[in-house]
């Protein structure tokens, strides 16, 4: 830690021989960002200013992904470790989150960004001549227990990063890390991604628990809107989303960008990742109106779409004995995906399954199997008769001597195939013949409870589709669900 203290005495030495220069930093401290360039758009101005003046000391900041949630949180520890002489604690969801935090913070205290200083940014603290310090953590509760910021002698901000990301308990123990301090300031920021927990608690009960809500969208930090408001690309934009507001922004991220986003992923997905809403709670998966539009008459269906040995496809199953082993025929053409065939198999064993998935690959010239990863056996079985069933290569890459874990990882793929399977519906990218009854009314009963979860219930066919959009997320379809937006480059991170 003394060679911390050492890499950081250059600079704040230079600092501190401009007497005049120091006091106005200290009075207005968004100078020194605004000298090297960085720009603030409204809200992060008021999060800003409210927190340095002490007029808010809980913060609560609800954003999208790539919003410049950390960036602004490096901002502020920034300012506050130069010229307030705070203790500053970070808390992220992940290790990466940290240091990606950190390395801002060491770009403004001009720390050079060697290996050498990296792993002391992982493993230690960066010390200021006054004694105050900058620490991050994200291990685990039992070594945030340990620390305490402020102790009595100086003021003290936290900052917990994409909070939604983090173990609760990890979040528990770090808002005590600052009780000694004096005045002590907490600030608490994510994407909304889980309607459980934590952060989704505080958002929704800020007022109560003493915190001010500070929230933007992907059109509050756009680059000014190259599109006349009445021919917007996309409707949705002009009267719900953005309203006008990227002809007023002078942000980072460009007009098309927020438009891909919207065309290459489902309604709610681009509500939660790109508008830093809401996630959906209780309701209907899949949007009735868009199932409706999906259905197709059977004197509406194509010849040419009957079969799947004219195009791609594959086979989606969701294993199950005592309930209902389902599988779905889908075949891919075009931008469309059409559900060719559905079986259902009650009590019945491998074997007639097996038989009768051998008629269909005579009859539609498929192979691939998307399975559930549950029932290895079944899986195996199916390798062994010649259908090629996906799975997941061993830890240790291709040449590792252990074998492949056959099937979909259904648990950890769920809510990503549902929202690859949301954004067909949506998209209209989806064809069901009215014939498919039972998946039909599945899918239009399938729901999530109060808390957002799926409720597992008469739902085998739609978790058979589940299972086969993994085949869709290899081929990149409906596959921007996470990509961020973002650019790291300060200069672009904000405007007056």
């Amino acid at each position: 830690m003394v060679r911390d203290r050492t890499l950081l005495a250059g600079f704040l030495e230079r600092l501190r021989a401009s007497a005049p220069l120091l006091a106005r930093y200290r009075t207005d401290p968004a100078l020194f960002f605004t000298e090297r360039g960085v720009r603030f758009f409204a809200e992060f101005k008021r999060l800003f200013d409210d927190l340095y003046s002490l007029k808010t000391r809980k913060a609560v900041v609800l954003a999208p992904r790539g919003g410049g949630k950390t960036f602004g949180a490096a901002l502020l520890a920034t300012a506050f470790f130069l010229f307030k002489d705070f203790d500053v604690g970070i808390v992220a969801g992940s290790e990466t989150q940290a240091l990606t935090l950190f390395s801002y913070i060491a770009q403004w205290l001009e720390l050079p960004e060697t290996e050498e200083s990296v792993d002391r940014l992982r493993r230690s603290e960066l010390l200021g001549v006054s004694g105050n310090r900058i620490v991050a953590k994200t291990a685990s509760a039992r070594s945030i227990r340990g620390l305490h910021l402020g102790r009595g002698t100086r003021g003290a901000i936290l900052l917990i990063d994409e909070e939604a990301e983090a173990d609760e308990d990890v979040v528990r123990a770090a808002r005590y890390t600052v009780r000694t301090a004096d005045p002590a300031l907490i600030l608490r920021s994510s994407t909304y991604h889980r309607l459980v927990g934590s952060f989704a608690r505080l958002v929704e009960d800020h007022k109560s628990q003493g915190y001010e809500l500070y929230r933007w969208d992907s059109f509050d930090i756009a680059k000014p809107c190259p599109y006349d408001c009445k021919s917007c690309p996309v409707n949705e934009f002009r009267s719900r989303y953005c309203k006008g507001k990227a002809k007023e922004s002078d942000g980072w991220i460009e007009a098309d960008e927020i438009i891909g986003e919207w065309q290459d992923t489902n309604r709610e997905t681009f509500e939660v990742e790109v508008m830093g809403m809401r996630p959906a709670s209780a309701g209907c998966v899949i949007d009735p109106q868009a199932i409706d539009r999906a259905v197709i008459k059977e004197g509406e269906v194509r010849d040419d779409v009957c079969y799947g040995v004219c195009y791609g496809g594959c086979y989606g199953i969701d294993w199950g004995f005592a309930g209902m082993t389902a599988v779905v025929v889908l075949g891919i053409k075009g931008d469309a995906v059409h559900v060719l065939h559905t079986e259902a198999f009650h009590r019945h064993g491998i074997d007639t399954i097996v038989q009768c998935l051998k008629e269909l690959r005579d009859r539609f010239g498929l192979r691939e199997v998307y399975a559930d990863s549950s029932h290895p056996f079944e899986n195996a079985r199916l390798r062994d008769e010649g259908f090629a069933v996906w799975g997941r290569p061993p830890a240790g890459g291709a040449s590792a001597p252990s074998s492949e874990t056959l099937g979909v990882p259904f648990v950890s793929f769920k809510e990503e195939g549902v929202a690859i399977l949301s954004y067909l519906f949506e998209k209209d990218r989806i064809r069901i013949p009215e014939r498919h009854t039972t998946l039909i009314r599945q899918l239009r009963t399938w729901r999530r409870d109060a808390q957002g979860h799926i409720v597992k219930k008469d739902d085998h066919f739609p978790d058979a589709l589940i299972s086969a959009m993994m085949k869709l997320k290899l081929q990149g379809i409906g596959s921007r669900v996470r990509r961020s937006i973002t650019t790291t480059k300060p200069r672009l991170f904000a405007s007056y």
